[in-house]
């Protein structure tokens, strides 16, 4: 049967299948060794024009987080917040986040906001200090900005009511709007490398200016992508088996339909050892079965002969319990 035409057609089909999950595995088990080649295809350490890749408004793709950047534009002195808890060098302190706002700025494809009585801005971390009057007080510079800087992936909001006026938990751009509705924003924020103009104010006023950290892992072994490439070997196998028993049960079938059931090689017979009408099995016939004698099945027992006075024997039978 797997060489009729049905059967053979199938197959291939099988085959093709296989051939395709084998070579999505063997895909998964390459990306699983080098999964940074992705990452260092895109040239994330190229410095790239800020309003090129960046629109506010919009979601920002999770592909431009660690981007390189270049802008100008200026400080909102005002719309600046101290992010208590952080950490540089192993010392625990305050990170000083101010607004800046972008020379071209625009909106992202598909945003509607009002930017004639509001000004779109992006939250820079300009600086880290252990103490809190310090990080309070600092101000940033009026006058112009040259930055490059590296594009981070903004926070979760978390609750401030514990916090002091001007202090929040994290760096949420959904919790910076609502702190200054005057304002849009991107959904990422910029940790500088360097900065130059009148108004440059990174790591000034008593901060140290925090270097820019990527937040994907840089060496390593993608354990999820090989979880998948043995998921696709299990599909393939799958596949297979699934041929084959669809065959084997379509076999068996056809032979049932034939009244065939025996397999000629092996042939097994059958005997009726109680007969229609009869609450017992024949004592005999159980012994011949089982190879015990019949008085364990409920026969008579044969007792030793023992001779009589005639020189004959005679053998005692006693009814089996």
């Amino acid at each position: 049967m797997a060489l009729t035409p049905k059967w053979l057609g199938s197959l291939v089909f099988v085959l093709l299948l296989v051939t395709c999950f084998v070579g999505l595995s063997a895909w998964q088990v390459d990306r699983a060794q080098h999964k940074n080649d992705v990452v260092d295809s895109q040239n994330l350490e190229v410095v790239k024009p800020f309003n090129e890749v960046m629109a506010a408004q919009v979601p920002m793709p999770g592909i431009l987080a660690d981007q390189r950047v270049s802008l100008s534009g200026h400080w909102l002195p005002e719309a600046q917040v101290v992010v208590p808890g952080r950490v540089l060098d192993g010392d625990r302190g305050y990170w000083v986040v101010t607004m800046f706002a972008p020379d071209g700025a625009h909106l992202g494809e598909g945003a509607v906001a009002d930017t004639d009585s509001k000004t779109i801005a992006i939250p820079v971390l300009r600086g880290f200090t252990t103490d809190e009057d310090t990080a309070m007080n600092s101000r940033a510079e009026a006058g112009g900005v040259e930055m490059t800087a590296r594009i981070g992936p903004v926070e979760g909001p978390v609750p401030t009511k514990d916090l002091p006026a001007g202090q929040v938990s994290t760096v949420s751009t959904s919790q910076l709007i609502n702190m200054f509705p005057d304002l849009l924003t991107y959904s990422g924020f910029l940790i500088p490398d360097s900065a130059a103009g009148p108004g440059a104010s990174v790591g000034t006023e008593g901060l140290t200016a925090v270097p820019p950290t990527t937040t994907r892992a840089e060496d390593g072994f993608d354990l999820q992508s090989a979880v998948y490439a043995v998921e696709w070997l299990i599909f393939a196998a799958m596949a297979l088996y699934m041929w084959w028993q669809l065959l084997r049960d379509d076999y068996l079938r056809r032979r049932l339909e034939r009244g065939d059931s025996q397999d000629p090689a092996n042939r097994t017979e059958y005997v009726v050892i109680k007969p229609a009408g009869r609450a017992t099995i024949d004592p005999e016939v159980m012994a011949g079965l089982t190879g015990l004698p019949a008085h364990r099945h409920g026969g008579k027992r044969r007792r030793r002969d023992r001779p009589t006075s005639d020189n004959s024997t005679t053998t005692d039978e006693t009814e089996g319990h």
